[in-house]
């Protein structure tokens, strides 16, 4: 069987549902539906659904998703043959059952085949079926259900042909190697890429390719954003995580997206499960660390310490009740993260202090007031320090007459 060398995508639907009906003197019978979950089996009726299902997202430009299957010239399938075997195609594609879609059967020389219309809008919610590298896997999935169906297997790239497995793995390091030799069994590394290759040539989606994992001690990690965008799987075992980038091409997403059929809908609520409790891993670790960070606050000398009084922290007032002594309220939170903060600030705020209570400074300061311009054009810096200098031992107080002082500025040395 094949499909169209390309998926096509559409902006509207009724031109292809007209072609899709529309009678011709090279079929052996008129076109008809012969199955899908429609309501309508005439043009005028398809269209109207599916024009609802695309206003569901008008930002969506193109809604519409088309293919056909075609059989080996000669063969044919019951209109139910066909059904089932769209339905199934269509569920390994990712489809949904709320995503709209009809099968028009065509009859002709070149052979028995089927047109199948769908919207990527879903009914439920307007999600978008999205598609990555569905050409790739269209080509995949129709080889699979001819074996399941037990059709003539037609040409076409084998699933397993490309590069082997082992050409697309991480070569083990010199360290791995030797640890390999010394301990007699295979590296973290190794296993998880040959248990992988074994699980992905019996497992083709995604949940039992996870359960697959488990059961073999390994702990699938998914690197889904909150948006539902899936980038990909590490993998732990043993305690160790490896990314997919260590152990190679052939376990990036890009690759197992070709051998697993994933369908967001269906298979992202698993996905954000496995990732919520490695969420909570790391915030536990966060804490952690949070709760280890020692106080950085400066140390002063022994004797400038023991004039300082450290006041009491401020205290929100709150009415206490059992949810509160459980747990702090934000403003009590935000006021002992300030405590640091107004420490250093009192502290800096008592040196000054201390250093403004040294007689030499408050003469100083007292001099530099008092004598001004004047005083600094009449004297040089020099003699300005000898004075301060000699008049040291006189000074009491800073309250001291400037008088006492302008005598001695003059005073020959």
């Amino acid at each position: 069987m094949k499909g169209m060398q390309k998926i096509k995508r559409g902006k509207s639907f009724a031109g292809v549902v007209l072609y899709a009906l529309k009678p011709g003197i090279h079929h052996k019978t008129d076109p008809v539906v012969i199955g899908g979950n429609m309501l309508g089996a005439s043009a005028p009726e398809l269209i109207t659904e599916f024009s609802a299902s695309a206003s569901l997202r008008a930002d969506v430009a193109k809604p519409v998703w088309h293919n056909s299957l075609r059989l080996p010239q000669g063969e044919s399938l019951t209109g139910k043959q066909w059904v089932m075997f769209a339905d199934d195609y269509m569920n390994r594609m990712g489809f949904s059952e709320t995503h709209l879609r009809c099968y028009v059967i065509h009859d002709d020389e070149a052979g028995q085949h089927i047109h199948i219309i769908a919207t990527r809008v879903d009914l439920v919610g307007g999600k978008l079926y999205l598609g990555k590298n569905e050409n790739l896997i269209s080509t995949r999935v129709i080889q699979e259900l001819e074996s399941a169906h037990d059709l003539t297997r037609t040409k076409g790239p084998s699933p397993l042909q490309g590069p082997s497995p082992s050409s697309r793995r991480k070569r083990l390091s010199r360290g791995e190697e030797q640890k390999e030799k010394r301990e007699g069994q295979p590296s973290p590394k190794a296993f998880l890429q040959n248990t992988i290759d074994t699980i992905l040539r019996t497992h083709n989606d995604i949940q039992s390719f996870v359960e697959a994992l488990a059961e073999n001690g390994i702990k699938p990690l998914p690197n889904i954003s909150s948006t539902g965008r899936m980038n990909g799987f590490s993998f732990e075992y043993s305690g160790i995580a490896f990314k997919a980038s260590q152990l190679g091409k052939a376990y990036s997403w890009a690759t197992l997206q070709e051998k697993l059929r994933y369908a967001p809908e269906r298979d992202n609520p698993l996905l954000f499960s496995l990732k919520a409790p490695a969420m909570r891993s790391n915030e536990t670790g966060d804490s952690v660390t949070e709760a280890t960070t020692e106080d950085t606050t400066p140390s002063l000398p022994a004797s400038l310490e023991s004039e300082i009084i450290v006041p009491p922290p401020q205290q929100a007032h709150r009415v206490e009740t059992a949810e509160t002594c459980e747990a702090h309220t934000p403003a009590s939170i935000v006021l002992t993260a300030l405590e640091p903060a107004r420490k250093k600030d009192y502290i800096m705020t008592a040196v000054i202090k201390w250093l403004l209570s040294i007689p030499y400074l408050t003469v100083f300061t007292e001099l530099l007031k008092k004598a001004g311009k004047t005083f600094l054009h009449r004297k040089s810096s020099f003699s300005v320090i000898s004075t301060v200098r000699s008049a040291e031992p006189d000074v009491k107080t800073s309250n001291e007459a400037p008088e006492d002082f302008s005598k001695s500025l003059y005073t020959p040395h």
